[in-house]
């Protein structure tokens, strides 16, 4: 099993367990807190009970119809009007959350005495628990985001790292291809004509043993400038060049064969400049070349690079037709070691460095670039430079 499927596994179980915690210990609470609500509830019952007792006790009182919260008294109406005030005296003076609801009936000369809990204080009671209860799930719920946000800052980090990793180990081992194919060719080379002492198949070997030096000093001149990108920003020296000799001698560099060249189509007008170190901008083109040639079927179509301006910025667009990008992969490609995951694409040999290369090198000439489909197959790099960085002479 993978290390990036371990931590996923993990990431999903940690997730899962806080928010089965959390949810378990905000029922927990609201659940406490009902009970609580009931049991003031219960507490008020008792005192409103305690009052009515008091009240038949005070001022002898019957309960009428056994009603515990309904008294009565038979008394004149002159005797009413003072039972009334000291009731209510009495009431107000011990009990706060009741009100009292007396009522005299002149017929039967009947006084009936009612207590209730004050609808503000059931009201309050109510709105406490409200107020609780939000608070809880206000809280279960803001306690829940940062938790899972914190797991996935988490894992998105340690996931980078693990495949910055295994992207660099990819570098490494592409790296050591990339090194130890041309050094075998030369020495091979070198070794038949010392071993053959043929002297008209020299000038053949010497090219071959070029070549390949020239393969291994482009990968060191990719690995310098990518650590100088690391490091420390190197410093373009820009001028105003033509963008077409650029490109000829980009193409120049690349070595490719003649059947490869036959495939490339420049639609670039010769009096078009752009203001640029014209060494990292060959660079560039030297890798987004290479990239269409690597990656294009053996009997594929033209790679078409073209131009498009306006007031604002112009385009130069390199098309090609080959294996093409997935969507998810477009905006990785652009990163240092990384490389499209798919078995074409691992199936040619590269280090991962000559699109990071092309992005860090336009980033410093103020430009950026961007990868679309070609239809119908195959992809579009399109390098936008702004309008006070190109003209046309």
């Amino acid at each position: 099993m993978s290390q990036r499927k371990i931590l996923t596994g993990i990431a999903i179980f940690i997730a899962s367990y806080m928010i089965a915690a959390l949810g378990w210990w905000t029922f927990s609470l609201l659940k406490y807190s009902k009970t609580e609500f009931l049991l003031e509830q219960k507490i008020l019952s008792s005192e409103q009970r305690i009052c009515i007792e008091d009240i038949a006790t005070e001022f002898n009182v019957e309960y009428h119809h056994e009603n515990k919260y309904f008294l009565s008294k038979v008394v004149s109406k002159n005797e009413f009007k003072l039972l009334n005030e000291k009731i209510l005296l009495f009431v107000n003076n011990n009990y706060n959350d009741f009100k009292t609801f007396i009522t005299y009936n002149t017929l039967k000369k009947i006084v009936t005495v009612q207590i209730s809990i004050k609808p503000e204080v059931a009201k309050a009671l109510e709105l406490r628990l409200h107020r609780k209860t939000m608070a809880w799930l206000g809280e279960g719920i803001a306690i829940g985001l940062i938790t899972l946000i914190i797991i996935f800052a988490m894992y998105i980090y340690i996931d980078r790292i693990l495949r910055f990793n295994l992207q660099k180990t990819n570098f490494m081992m592409a790296v050591t291809h990339e090194l130890k194919t041309p050094i075998a060719a030369a020495k091979l080379a070198i070794e038949t004509v010392i071993r053959n002492k043929n002297m008209e198949a020299q000038d053949r070997v010497l090219d071959i043993s070029k070549k390949n030096i020239d393969r291994l000093s482009g990968m060191m001149e990719r690995v310098l400038l990518a650590t100088q990108f690391e490091n420390s920003l190197p410093v373009p020296e820009k001028k105003w060049e033509f963008c077409s000799d650029i490109i000829q001698k980009a193409l120049v560099d690349c070595q490719f064969t003649d059947q490869q060249l036959l495939k490339i189509s420049l639609a670039i007008p010769s009096n078009f400049l752009i203001y640029c170190d014209s060494n990292m901008i060959k660079i560039a083109f030297i890798n987004l070349f290479t990239n269409s040639i690597k990656y294009s079927e053996p009997n594929g179509v033209n790679i078409i690079v073209s131009l498009i301006i306006n007031h604002e910025n112009c385009q130069i667009l390199m098309s090609d037709q080959g294996i093409g990008i997935p969507i998810i992969e477009r905006t990785r490609i652009f990163e240092k070691f990384y490389r499209v995951g798919n078995e074409m694409t691992r199936s040619r040999s590269g280090s991962g460095l000559g699109l990071y290369l092309v992005n860090q090198i336009l980033q410093l000439h103020d430009a950026r670039i961007e990868v679309q489909a070609n239809n119908p197959k195959g992809s579009t790099f399109v390098i936008n430079f702004k309008a006070k960085d190109f003209r046309m002479e």
